[in-house]
């Protein structure tokens, strides 16, 4: 939250930010960490393109992308990991 805070400041969007993060949290029950945590894995490899893009941008405003960085790259290992599941689970072609 610290890192997109301050690359809300730097975009000038701060109190938008802030004002989306305070009506997500007062709604949250649950399933606000059960569709993160079962999405994630079914959808890593999009999510992967959406952190590198988020990490270019959080350094094109001068903010470090270190929680940015660090999400990219476990995306990408669990969508790798998630192609060699698939490629494992489906029959060759052919049959």
């Amino acid at each position: 939250m610290v890192e997109a805070l301050e690359a809300a400041s730097a975009a000038e969007c701060e109190d938008w930010l802030r004002e989306n993060v305070t009506t997500e949290l007062n709604r949250a029950d649950s399933s606000t960490v059960d569709r993160p945590v079962a999405g994630t894995r079914l959808h890593a490899v999009r999510r992967a393109d959406e952190m590198a893009a988020a990490t270019e941008m959080l350094g094109e405003l001068g903010v470090e992308p270190a929680i940015a960085r660090a999400s990219r790259d476990l995306l990408a290992r669990l969508a790798a990991a998630n192609a060699v599941r698939i490629s494992v689970a489906a029959p060759p072609e052919g049959e």
